[in-house]
């Protein structure tokens, strides 16, 4: 007689929490296996500015020591929305932060040969050429926001203006990113100030300490769904949950790839402090780490 197996005898699988509705889709695409689940356990440091005793700030070290890195114009970025992946995560164009956002773009703009922007407006030269403040860069908009106006640039048959497409002569990907790369620039400055922040998130609040001293504290870390707001569940993909987006061991941590990016959120002194605590820590074994989950070491364990 053959053995019979109950399900009352069977092991009552735990529910995954996923941090988002599964019918949603982050949901979706974190019960497809395409990216791990937004809560996991993170390490932090926390340290005092170099420069100033009353400035605080908290890493997240399981998003710095990760092995992350952006697949922008490669087969290995999905795109936020599934029916344009060659854009990324550029659907929606860039909001400018300030005013030197704004001149940055703009010098960089007249800088940029036309070769590395496929969707160059006709217009750029013109109105480079004109110098009238009071007329609206061509390649940027007003958005008409319910709390105030914003700028932010343009889009084009859904996506950013400067999001090139396959058939772009330089390939897909950011017009920007593209130019600085070629021609040795740092991307920050080349680029609004919110994509080359991206994924790094930055949250700055005044707290008062508990012996009544106020003192800023700055909190870096991953840009994930959750820091788009509400809007981030509606993503169809997300990179920094990818382990495709992720390198195993060996590859180069975000603290070392991204370390420009880092030094111009927390200053170069601060970020000195951040290198040698990584740098200390590279020699722990993996499993004293909270590592991150979606790298392909931790990925192939699950």
């Amino acid at each position: 007689m053959g053995l019979r197996y109950s399900s009352v005898n069977q092991p009552a699988q735990s529910p995954v929490y996923l941090g988002f509705p599964a019918s949603s889709p982050a949901g979706k695409s974190i019960l497809a296996g395409r990216e791990v689940a937004a809560d996991f356990p993170r390490e932090w440091f926390e340290f005092i500015h170099p420069e100033d005793p009353k400035h605080y700030i908290t890493v997240d070290l399981t998003w710095l020591e990760s092995t992350w890195s952006c697949r922008f114009g490669t087969s290995e970025c999905h795109g936020i929305d599934e029916s344009l992946p060659v854009a990324g995560c550029c659907i929606h164009g860039a909001y400018l932060s300030d005013e030197k956002d704004r001149d940055d773009l703009y010098n960089a703009v007249a800088e940029m040969p036309a070769q590395f922007w496929q969707l160059r407006p006709a217009g750029v030269d013109p109105y480079i050429e004109a110098a009238d403040p009071t007329a609206l860069e061509p390649w940027l908009e007003w958005d008409e926001g319910e709390e105030e106006p914003s700028l932010k640039t343009t889009r084009v048959d859904g996506a950013c203006i400067f999001a090139n497409r396959a058939d772009a002569e330089t390939g897909p990907g950011c017009a920007l990113h593209q130019w600085a790369v070629a021609e040795g620039r740092s991307v920050i400055g080349s680029k609004p100030e919110v994509c080359w922040q991206v994924p790094f998130s930055r949250e700055d609040e005044w707290e008062e300490r508990s012996d009544g001293e106020e003192i800023l504290r700055t909190t870096i870390g991953e840009y994930d769904r959750r820091q788009w707001g509400g809007g981030g569940e509606d993503f169809d993909w997300w990179c920094t949950g990818d382990s495709n987006c992720h390198s195993g061991s060996g590859g180069t941590p975000v603290w070392k790839s991204m370390k420009d990016e880092l030094s111009a959120l927390i200053g170069d002194a601060a970020y000195r402090v951040v290198e040698k605590h990584c740098s200390a820590r590279a020699t722990l074994p993996a499993f004293a780490k909270a590592a991150h989950p979606a790298s392909r070491d931790q990925a192939s364990n699950l």
